[in-house]
C-alpha cells in the first residue's frame, strides 16, 4: 500500500478528521438554515465524506466528473449524477442549496470563476469551502510552504516523490485560494474562516437565507 493509500485509510478512520468535518458540515446547515426538505446539490462529491456522511434526511444529487457510489454516496437518500462542475446541467436556482468541499481549488485557475457562476446561477444558497492558501501547511502535499514553490519546482518533485496525498508521477494542477480570491469569485457571499491554533485553515463562501449570513467580515488587503 502506498503512502497516499494510507494516508486515506487513515483518514477515513480518523476521530480527528470525522469531528472537524462533522463541525464544518453542522456549520453548513447552521449558515444555510438547512430544512430537512430541501434538495442539496453537491458539486464535486467525492466519497461523500462531507456531506452524504452525516446527512441522511435531505435529499442530496452528489455530482462529480467521475462517479463512485461506494462509501457515503449508497445512502437512500442520495442520488449520484456524473456531471462537470463548469457545466452543471441544471436551470438557473433549481436547487434551494448547493455544497462544495474542496473541489474550487482543483478547478483549472482559468475555470474557476465560471465554477463559481455556475453554483452561483443553480443554488438559491450555497456553501463553498476550500483550504487557505496562507495556511503554512499545503493540505495536498501535507508539508509546510511547499505551496509557495514555482509550479516547475513542484513538479519535478512530484517526479521523484511522493508526498501527502500526492502519488509519485501523477501531476494535477492545483490552486488554492486566498480570502481576496474567495470575495472576487462570489462577490454576494459572506467569507467566512476556519481556524486552528490562531490561523485560518480553510475558508467558506456562503449565501445563505435572504443574502449573505451573519457579520461580514471587513476585507483584509489579502489573507
Amino acid at each position: 500500500m502506498s503512502l497516499g493509500d494510507r494516508l486515506r485509510a487513515w483518514a477515513k478512520r480518523s476521530d480527528t478528521i470525522r469531528r472537524w468535518r462533522e463541525q464544518r458540515y453542522e456549520l453548513f446547515v447552521d449558515l444555510c438554515a438547512v430544512r430537512p426538505d430541501e434538495r442539496i446539490l453537491d458539486v464535486g462529491a467525492g466519497e461523500g465524506s462531507a456531506l452524504e456522511r452525516f446527512n441522511a434526511t435531505n435529499p442530496i444529487v452528489a455530482v462529480d466528473l467521475e462517479t463512485d457510489e461506494r462509501d457515503w454516496l449508497q445512502g437512500e437518500n442520495v442520488t449520484v449524477q456524473r456531471a462537470d462542475g463548469t457545466q452543471l446541467p441544471f436551470d438557473d436556482r433549481s436547487f434551494p442549496i448547493v455544497f462544495s468541499n474542496s473541489v474550487i481549488e482543483h478547478v483549472p485557475k482559468g475555470l474557476q470563476p465560471v465554477f463559481a457562476r455556475e453554483i452561483r446561477r443553480v443554488g438559491e444558497r450555497y456553501f463553498v469551502q476550500t483550504p487557505n492558501r496562507w495556511f503554512p501547511i499545503e493540505p495536498h502535499y501535507q508539508m509546510p510552504f511547499v505551496h509557495f514553490l514555482p509550479e516547475r519546482a513542484l513538479r519535478a518533485l512530484n517526479k521523484r516523490f511522493t508526498m501527502g496525498w500526492r502519488k509519485k508521477g501523477e501531476w494535477y494542477e492545483t490552486t488554492l485560494l486566498s480570502a481576496s480570491d474567495l470575495r472576487r469569485l462570489f462577490p454576494d457571499a459572506t467569507i467566512h474562516r476556519e481556524r486552528v491554533l490562531g490561523l485560518t485553515k480553510s475558508l467558506m463562501a456562503v449565501r445563505g437565507p435572504a443574502g449573505p449570513p451573519g457579520r461580514p467580515e471587513p476585507p483584509p488587503p489579502d489573507a
